[in-house]
Formats: structure tokens, sequence, C-alpha cells
């Protein structure tokens, strides 16, 4: 089995619980990869405003990346699972549904698909995420493509509302998991390593294989 790791905006592949599950996955005979894609600067996002120009995060972009970074990776691999974070999950609707990806499961956290609306004040987040919004998937196609999923959510996330997720999971028929008060289910609630979701990802590995491990 092969893992890719996606982060969201203004992400990198050191954050969050990423570098802890890529490193847990591994010890039981994983390849994990955690790629870097093209993002801005909060800060300098800030500082130009909503109609400023940006240059580094974009579909286009990421796509970019993705061809040069991804593919080579899961090349010829079989059985493949994809786990994202954020905006994560929302990038990985497109690659399956332009690269027509068969997946052996994904699991997606705090997804959205649609624009949050500057929720609670964050415009930032619509400004990064403008040319991944995408709401007219062929769903039907996606369920096949990604047979297995889960959609993991917390109750007080500070930029995705609970209605979010729900959504995405409700077009993707995924398993929905609610973490209760766990923010945006990040570093900013000290969620520097997180056992569920290396749990659910075990769940996907031949068990006599995991079993040598533990």
């Amino acid at each position: 089995m092969k893992f890719v790791i996606f982060h969201g905006s203004f992400g990198n592949p050191e954050g969050n619980w990423f570098q802890e599950l890529k490193e847990k996955l591994e010890a039981l005979g994983q390849q994990v990869l955690v790629p870097q894609f093209p993002v801005e600067n909060w800060e300098e996002v800030t500082k130009i405003g909503p109609k400023g120009h940006l240059t580094k995060q974009n579909l286009k972009n990421w796509f970019r990346t993705y061809e040069k970074e991804v593919l080579p990776f899961i090349r010829n691999e079989k059985k493949i699972c994809f786990i994202g974070h954020s905006l994560g999950p929302l990038f990985i609707l497109h690659i399956v549904d332009k690269y027509n990806l068969l997946l052996d499961s994904a699991f997606f956290v705090v997804p959205f698909i649609s624009r949050l609306n500057n929720y609670k004040g964050f415009w930032q987040f619509d400004k990064v995420n403008a040319t991944f919004y995408k709401t007219d998937f062929d769903f039907a196609k996606l369920r096949k493509l990604i047979p297995i999923s889960y959609v993991l959510y917390s109750t007080n996330d500070p930029y995705v509302p609970s209605s979010y997720p729900k959504e995405f999971s409700s077009r993707l028929n995924s398993s929905t998991i609610l973490v209760n008060k766990a923010g945006h289910l990040n570093s900013e609630v000290n969620l520097n390593e997180f056992p569920l979701i290396f749990e659910l990802c075990k769940t996907r590995l031949n068990y006599p294989k995991v079993a040598r491990f533990v």
C-alpha cells in the first residue's frame, strides 16, 4: 500500500500530524509521501487584500506538483490511499476526477467543496482556494473510484462549519466521524498526533502484515 498525505491552504508537510502519521505507517512497512504544494504566505495575502494577485497557490500549479512528485510515486501501484486535510480533500477529488484514478480508500479531514463565504471573517481562505472550488463533480463516478472513504470533522472548527464536511460526506457516501471540540483538527489544538487516522489507515492493510510490526 502507498499512502499520500495532502496538506491544505498555507500548509506544509511538516505541519500538524502529517509527519507523525508518516513515521507510524512507515514503521508498518508502508510507503508514504507528503508532498509540498505551492502555497501563499498568510501575512502577504492579508497585506495585498481580497483583490490582490496571487502567484503560487492555484489548481493549475497543484496539478503540476502532483504530476511531478505524486504521479511517479504511485505509478504501477495497485493499492493507493489518499489522506487530505482541509483543502487537501477537495484537491483529491480533482485528481481522481481528472486522472480517473482508482483508489483503495481515502480519508478526508474537515473537507469542503464550496466557498466558505469568509466564515468568521477569514476571507484569506476563499481567496487562495478560489480556483479549487467545484460543486458539480460527477459524484457517481467519484464514488466508484473512491469505494471506501471516511470524513472526519469537529464540532467547533473555526474555519469550516460542520455543514461542509456533512455535504462532502453525503456526496461521496463516506462514513463520518465526529470528533468533539477538536477545532480544525490541526496543531492549533495541539493535535500533533492523530491516532484515529492511524487506526483507520491500519484497517486498509492486510492484518498478518500489520501484526508482524505491532
